[in-house]
């Protein structure tokens, strides 16, 4: 028996909420990492980029956490969760990381805002804007990189969790697959790590689209996606061939290779080579093939 609600993993029946959960918990992570790490080694010159994935975190996990609960039954009891960790459950230990990450994602978000606000009223009013603007770094703006520096690891853990709440099914079949056999490292932690960063950078990118020269953000999709790409062929040349058949099929065959990684990636190298603006639909398609990627191992762990 899996210690999570207190049920076997036999009958276990997680549907759509719970894939969408997975998704925008591995949005609101991918979005958090992407602004914090910016915040934290950029001198301001990508601020658009930072204010959209410190808005897109805390609003996608938030909305993530009320589906689980939702889908859960059991909301009033989920309190539970957040005051007795129990680390013999991986959902216990997850809601933990979880919990602590969305504090600090709607903490870190009103810092970003309210730096931009005062910024803004102080452009407004100031000759000298710039050197104005500097005093919003007092007060609660000194904790805003602290924030953003501890974010970063509940991010990467928030990322990861929904792969080891999947990989701790150990009957599962498809959800315990072992990275390229090693059974003490399961592989969907690291595929979910890389779609999350990637899904959650995408959805940053398209927030920020009227920002300033975007390509440094690009090339790193690009690598992103390469490495779902490769991620993606082990897991199919590691997997029993069956789970890549029947229903599901065209979900990853069109939503999760094609629309969310192939087309993407060749969009991508020719907006780079060509320096032409195309982060919307490259960005929206990324998106979405997360989004198919997370229906895809959450229904085929459960249809054989």
């Amino acid at each position: 028996m899996d210690v999570t609600w207190g049920i076997g993993a036999e009958e276990i029946a997680w549907g759509g909420m719970i894939a969408i959960y997975l998704f925008l918990a591995g949005v609101a992570g991918g979005a958090f990492l992407t602004a914090s790490l910016t915040d934290l080694f950029n001198k301001n010159q990508y601020s658009k980029v930072i204010r959209s994935g410190a808005y897109i975190a805390p609003l996608t996990i938030i909305f993530g956490l009320l589906l689980l609960v939702v889908d859960l039954g059991k909301p009033f009891s989920f309190w539970k969760l957040l005051l007795y960790v129990n680390f013999k459950s991986v959902m216990s230990i997850g809601v933990f990381i979880i919990s602590v990450f969305s504090a600090l994602s709607v903490v870190y978000g009103f810092l970003v805002w309210q730096k931009s606000t005062a910024e803004r009223k102080l452009r407004q009013t100031s000759a000298n804007a710039q050197v104005a603007a500097t005093t919003s770094s007092k007060g609660l703006q000194a904790l805003r990189k602290p924030v953003a520096a501890v974010g970063v690891l509940f991010s990467i853990g928030t990322a990861t969790y929904t792969g080891f709440l999947l990989s701790a099914i150990t009957t599962n079949n498809f959800w315990h697959t072992a990275f390229l056999g090693l059974e003490s490292i399961p592989f969907l932690p690291i595929l979910f790590l890389v779609s999350a960063t990637s899904t959650g950078l995408a959805a940053t990118l398209i927030g920020a689209v009227k920002c300033c020269d975007l390509t440094p953000y690009k090339k790193i999709d690009m690598v992103l996606i390469i490495l779902e790409i490769i991620l993606i062929s082990i897991l199919y040349l590691t997997a029993d061939p069956i789970f890549f058949t029947g229903s599901m099929a065209t979900l990853f065959w069109l939503g999760v290779v094609t629309v969310g990684l192939i087309v993407p990636l060749f969009l991508s190298i020719y907006g780079v080579s060509k320096h032409k603006n195309i982060v919307l639909p490259v960005c929206g398609m990324v998106v979405i093939g997360g989004l198919c990627l997370r229906y895809f191992v959450v229904f085929t762990g459960q249809l054989f």
